[in-house]
């Protein structure tokens, strides 16, 4: 498996999440450290800082489902069936 081209797509998966997010969530301290932990490639620790501001903060369906997708690939299962849960409960 070709590790960086896997990096990327989850890198990918991640940036969409954070794209759905408003313009002022820079100034939160989760999105910060996301931002940090992306940099890093410290991609799990990345996702959880996104999960982190969501628990606080109204987000689009299509937040859940960024992060979900970069949970399947992590091999993250139970997360990943975690945000499909939160998508599917907060948007029917």
């Amino acid at each position: 498996m070709d590790l960086p081209r896997l990096w990327e797509k989850i890198r990918t998966d991640l940036q969409r999440a954070r794209s759905t997010l408003p313009s002022n969530a820079t100034s939160n301290s989760a999105i910060s450290e996301y931002e940090e932990f992306l940099s890093h490639n410290e991609l799990e620790l990345a996702c959880d800082m996104l999960e982190l501001y969501a628990e606080s903060h109204t987000v689009a369906k299509e937040f859940w489902i960024a992060p979900r997708d970069a949970a399947a690939k992590m091999e993250l299962s139970d997360r990943a069936l975690r945000y499909e849960r939160l998508a599917g409960e907060r948007y029917p």
